[in-house]
C-alpha cells in the first residue's frame, strides 16, 4: 500500500488499488493510504498505542467494510447477468481484502506477544513479504481473470499467441479468436483487432491467421483491424491506444486467457483506454498452462514497474 502511493504520487498511473476495491485514489485518498500503511508498518515494529492504535483499528475496519460492500456488489451482478466468470467457485479478491483488514484490526487491538527483533524475525519477515508478493498476481488471476465483464464497447482487442509454420492457429489462439468472434457476432462491438506478430522461428503470421479464421466464421473483412506489430502484451496495448486516439475510440473488450487478464487491465487503464476483459473460453486445458501462470506473475510486476519486460512476454506464446 506504501509503495502504491510512492508510485502513484512520484510515477503517476501506479497505484493498484483498483484492483482489489472499487476505490480510485485522489489526493486524499493517497494521504489515507499511505497513513495507514505507516501506521501497519509501525505496529510491525512495536505494538501502537493512543490515538496512533485508534486510527489503525479504524483504518483496517473502514478498508474491511468497503472491501464488504464490493464483495455484496459482485454477487448482485453476478445474480442479475450484468457480470459471469468461467471459475467454478464465484470468489472476489474484495472477500480476502475484507478478512485480511479484520484480522488487521483484531491484532491492533490485542497485539499477540512478538519475539525480539533479530536475525530470525527478520528473516521470517521478509519471506512472508516474497511470499505475499508472490501470491498477489495469483489471486488476481484466479478471481479477477476469469470473470466476464462483456460490455458494449467501441471495439474487441484480441491477443495474439503461436500460429504455426502452416498457418493454423494453436489451441490457445484459437480459443481467443473464437471467443472474439462470439461477442462480435453479439453486437458487442463492430470491430474486432487482432493483435500479434510474425512467429520467429517461421515467420508465420498470427494476426493473418486470426483474421483468416474469423472472416470464415461470418465477420466481414472490413471489420477486421490487423495489428501486426503486436509483439507482447506492452506493445498490442500500445498500438491500440494509437490506433484508438486517432479513431476516437474510449471503450474496449479486452480479450485474452484468464491468467493474462490482470496484466491487460493494468496496461489498458494506464494507456487511458476504459477497458472490459472477458476471458477465453477454453475447449481444454492448456498443456503449459502452469508454466504461463507462473511467468505471469513475474511479467505482471514487470508491466506494474516498467510497463513491459519484452523478454518475459516474448519467450513462448501464448502472451
Amino acid at each position: 500500500m506504501l509503495i502504491n502511493a510512492a508510485g502513484e504520487a512520484t510515477i503517476g498511473d501506479f497505484d493498484t488499488t483498483a484492483a482489489w476495491l472499487s476505490l480510485r485514489a485522489g489526493a486524499a485518498g493517497l494521504v489515507a493510504k499511505a497513513t495507514f500503511a505507516l501506521l501497519l508498518l509501525a505496529h510491525a515494529w512495536r505494538p501502537l498505542g493512543g490515538l496512533a492504535r485508534a486510527l489503525g483499528i479504524a483504518g483496517a475496519l473502514a478498508v474491511g467494510a468497503w472491501a464488504a460492500v464490493d464483495a455484496a456488489t459482485y454477487y448482485a451482478l453476478l445474480d442479475t447477468g450484468r457480470i459471469a466468470t468461467t471459475s467454478p467457485l464465484p470468489f472476489p479478491s474484495s472477500i480476502l481484502v475484507a478478512l485480511v483488514a479484520l484480522a488487521l484490526a483484531a491484532e491492533i487491538a490485542a497485539p499477540a506477544p512478538r519475539r525480539p527483533w533479530g536475525a530470525r524475525r527478520l528473516a521470517t519477515s521478509l519471506g512472508t513479504c516474497v511470499a505475499v508478493a508472490l501470491t498477489l498476481p495469483l489471486v488476481l488471476m484466479f478471481t479477477f481473470g476469469p470473470t466476464r465483464y462483456v460490455r458494449d464497447a467501441d471495439c474487441i482487442v484480441v491477443f495474439g499467441a503461436k500460429v504455426y509454420a502452416d498457418g493454423r492457429p494453436s489451441e490457445a489462439l484459437a480459443d481467443r479468436v473464437d471467443e472474439g468472434i462470439r461477442l462480435y457476432h453479439r453486437g458487442v462491438a463492430p470491430t474486432l483487432v487482432m493483435s500479434g506478430a510474425p512467429d520467429a522461428a517461421h515467420g508465420g503470421s498470427e494476426p493473418a491467421a486470426m483474421r483468416a479464421r474469423a472472416i470464415a466464421a461470418g465477420v466481414p473483412a472490413e471489420a477486421i483491424v490487423v495489428d501486426e506489430a503486436g509483439f507482447n502484451s506492452a506493445a498490442t496495448v500500445t498500438n491500440t491506444a494509437a490506433w484508438a486516439r486517432d479513431r476516437g475510440v474510449r471503450r474496449v473488450v479486452a480479450v485474452s486467457h484468464y491468467y493474462h487478464q490482470p496484466r491487460v487491465k493494468l496496461l489498458f487503464e494506464r494507456a487511458g483506454l476504459r477497458t472490459f476483459t472477458v476471458p477465453a473460453t477454453m475447449r481444454r486445458r492448456l498443456l503449459k498452462e502452469p508454466y504461463y501462470i507462473g511467468r505471469e506473475v513475474l511479467a505482471y510486476y514487470a508491466a506494474l514497474l516498467f510497463d513491459e519486460a519484452p523478454e518475459l512476454a516474448a519467450g513462448g506464446s501464448p502472451r
